[in-house]
């Protein structure tokens, strides 16, 4: 039998065959994973650690925040191997994502080249392709339905995707993050789906420092751009399949997961973070996980139904047919609405006018405008709905500025920092604000003010008050405030605000510095 024209097509593009090509891609591998491995052994780390402790022992008879007095040589290394161990990370990570671009080729080239055999062999319609996902499940040492998923997503991304593949093959996105842009655009068309990669991922630049959330977020903003209508009816059926399951974990433990709408989500999260907040803020010894977790099953199963129901006993004693049928037809089998603050951004136009334009709950998912608009009338009546006027910079849609002689940010400022940065400033950490940080601390003149302030998580917070961590604030070509963060290894890195919602009168998308490189323009004076 000759050839497939479509294979030897791919053989003279190549210069070689599937099989040939494919051999020197396991070669190069297995080279570079021996290559890696001794790279890096534990003879270094031990090093290492030896000097570390060496290090900590001449420190401690030195006072704290003084230089620790040890030889030039090892001084001389530290400085020099902390550096090129951050290169060495990155490049590695860059080869992690290019070798999943590799496989992701591989697998669709596997599910075709089987298909073939499987033909040439007699198998039936019906049966085309059974045991392929099998087979590659094996190969990643992962169960079946994770492979299946996997090469779901391979096939769109290698197939109609290519400025995304692209992305991966240079090391630039990683395969899960590829997944997101994926995901975002199931239910486009292909030529929209093309739109999408290449607005996307067609600038390396922007798609470097864009965190999980804001890159989910921008593909969902040009997706519901492009079919608006599709977008509502897949956020409508996603809320039908809300859900809850129990899956057991380790040490005699077991994780409770909701799949739930997102306003109803955040409301539950937000009630149990002000329950068990205001349960330390009383003396409560237990951790804010420790009282969310126990607030959250004490409420569920030791609760009466909803007032004015018929009761069926004390709480702890009552049988659980006898406490269903109490609430079976009460509101207590609906979610209702919750009296808890929410903060939604949207367009004037979107809410009094009925226009389309997105809408984003804070620190969240950005949402379909009628969504939003739906959010706030079924509110009206039932809770308290305060709307707070926001101006924006009229080409980059970012929020003006206001300050304060305190030191502490005041609480009007605090709420501007949470809607302007959603959710940690720092790039692609993507936790929850927890503390409002100056950018320049104030005891080296930073004065408070919101072009000098940035909301962080907890974690990255501390990390930045430690030696050799520097932050700069400045404006980005486009009006966005923009921060700069320095390593004590002397990366750098950059960071923008989200984009609000409304009309950009700029043209072309925002343009970001990427990590590792400092914008000219936007660098302004170093701290002292």
């Amino acid at each position: 039998m000759e050839m497939p024209e479509w294979l030897q097509e791919g053989a003279d593009a190549a210069g070689a065959s599937v099989e040939g090509s494919a051999a020197g891609v396991v070669e190069q591998a297995r080279f570079f994973v021996a290559g890696v491995a001794d790279g890096l052994d534990v003879r270094l780390l031990e090093l290492a650690d030896r000097q570390f402790a060496d290090t900590v022992e001449l420190a401690s008879g030195a006072r704290t925040g003084e230089p620790v007095p040890v030889d030039g040589r090892v001084r001389g290394f530290v400085e020099a191997a902390g550096p090129v161990l951050i290169d060495a990370i990155r490049e590695l990570e860059n080869v992690k994502n290019a070798a999943c671009a590799a496989q992701a080729k591989a697998e669709v080239l596997f599910e075709v080249i089987e298909r073939t055999r499987q033909v040439q062999a007699g198998v039936g319609a019906s049966a085309l392709g059974r045991g392929t996902v099998l087979a590659v499940a094996f190969a990643r040492r992962e169960s079946q339905w994770m492979a299946s998923r996997h090469m779901a997503s391979a096939a769109r991304i290698v197939r109609e995707m290519p400025r995304t593949l692209e992305a991966c093959s240079n090391g630039i996105l990683s395969e899960r993050r590829a997944a997101i842009i994926e995901s975002g655009t199931d239910f486009l068309t292909r030529e929209q789906r093309g739109d999408v990669d290449q607005a996307i991922a067609g600038d390396p630049d922007t798609l470097e420092v864009l965190g999980d959330k804001e890159l989910d977020a921008a593909v969902k903003q040009m997706a519901y751009a492009f079919d608006r209508e599709a977008f509502t009816k897949r956020l409508h059926k996603a809320e039908s399949e809300r859900h809850v399951n129990l899956k057991p974990v380790a040490d005699g433990m077991a994780e409770l997961k909701a799949l739930l709408p997102l306003k109803h989500g955040v409301a539950v999260l937000k009630t149990l973070t002000a329950v068990a907040e205001s349960a330390r803020n009383a003396g409560d010894k237990r951790t804010k996980g420790q009282l969310m977790a126990d607030v959250l099953t004490h409420r569920l199963c030791r609760h009466l139904p909803c007032d004015g129901e018929a009761q069926a006993g004390p709480a702890d004693q009552r049988d659980p047919a006898g406490q269903a049928a109490a609430v079976a037809n009460s509101d207590c089998l609906t979610a209702g609405s919750a009296d808890i603050h929410l903060d939604l951004i949207m367009t004037d136009r979107a809410l009094f006018d009925g226009a389309a334009d997105p809408a984003v709950l804070t620190g969240y998912s950005p949402i379909p405008g009628p969504a939003g608009r739906e959010l706030v009338l079924n509110s009206a009546g039932q809770a308290q709905v305060w709307l707070r006027r926001l101006y924006t910079h009229p080409e980059a849609n970012a929020l003006m500025s206001m300050d304060s002689r305190s030191r502490l940010f005041p609480d009007t400022m605090k709420r501007f920092l949470f809607d302007q940065d959603q959710i940690c400033a720092n790039p692609w950490c993507g936790a929850p604000i927890r503390d409002y940080d100056h950018i320049k601390s104030f005891t080296a003149g930073g004065p408070t003010a919101v072009s000098n302030g940035q909301g962080l998580c907890q974690g990255c917070n501390l990390a930045k008050e430690a030696p050799g961590w520097e932050s700069v604030a400045a404006a980005g070509p486009d009006g966005r405030p923009i921060t700069l963060v320095r390593t004590p290894t002397g990366h750098s890195y950059s960071s923008t605000r989200p984009v609000l919602p409304g009309r950009t009168r700029g043209r072309g998308s925002p343009r970001r510095t990427p990590p590792g490189l400092t914008d000219p323009q936007a660098e302004g004076p170093r701290p002292g």
